[in-house]
């Protein structure tokens, strides 16, 4: 199969495409062939030089990606509920800029029809990490959360999540995205300068939790609005946040 992959760290450029053996789906698993593959900033940052976390080991030539959607053109032994032909969403570490990807069967879900495929491939990591980080920090009905990057592809799905758990929802965007987010049903506000006052303003009894996918000051200015420091998720950032 062909695939995008590097042999060393660098620039875009370092990206080639090349070969490699067509992966078999074991036992548990089915084999995708990929319509589209997300960019995460993962991605980027891996192919820039970046160590990830231990756990994710990197051997090159490398083939990045996290996610993806494509057509299941193989089952594994002992999967049900998916067959050939079916259009599936689904997420893997570091394998997903290529032709075919074999993936544990718990980890893709059915695409949705109407769903475009670009919109589907860069999906899941989004997805999981907007449900991931909301659960983490305990929202449920009641609750009202501030959301940094709302207008992002995590932020975007984190608001809908939220709202539909019964939340009120703060985001923060710049003011170019304020009408998408009250489209999703978030109350936005804008970076910068005294963002803690403009939502105090807007919450005067106070944020129950924070969903950070900017860091930085918007970070620091969560330490000072929530109630309790536990309720804080940090999607980036993770040096400040420690």
């Amino acid at each position: 199969m062909k695939a995008a992959a590097f042999s060393s760290p660098g620039t875009p450029d370092v990206l080639q495409t090349m070969e490699f053996d067509d992966p078999q789906a074991g036992a548990g698993q089915v084999r995708v062939r990929v319509k589209a593959a997300g960019v995460q900033p993962f991605d980027l940052a891996l192919r820039s030089g970046w160590s990830p976390p231990p756990g994710i080991t990197v051997q090159f030539p490398q083939i990045p990606g996290n996610e993806f959607a494509g057509v299941i053109d193989q089952v594994g032994e002992g999967v049900t509920g998916f067959a050939v032909g079916t259009e599936v969403i689904g997420y893997k570490m570091l394998t997903c800029y290529a032709e075919y990807v074999t993936v544990d069967a718990n980890q893709i879900v059915v695409k949705p029809q109407s769903m475009p495929w670009e919109v589907a491939g860069g999906l899941s990591g989004a997805g999981q990490a907007a449900y991931t980080g909301l659960k983490e920090i305990g929202i449920g009905p009641g609750d009202t959360v501030l959301i940094h990057a709302a207008a992002g592809a995590v932020g975007t799905i984190a608001v809908q999540l939220a709202r539909a758990w019964g939340a009120t929802v703060i985001g923060t965007a710049s003011e170019r995205n304020h009408d998408y987010l009250r489209s999703l049903g978030s109350i936005p506000v804008a970076y910068g300068q005294g963002l803690a006052d403009r939502v105090r303003a807007l919450a005067p009894h106070g944020i129950d939790a924070v969903l950070d996918g900017a860091g930085g000051d918007a970070l620091r200015v969560s330490v000072a609005l929530v109630r309790n420091r536990g309720r804080i998720g940090a999607l980036v950032g993770f040096d400040l946040a420690e």
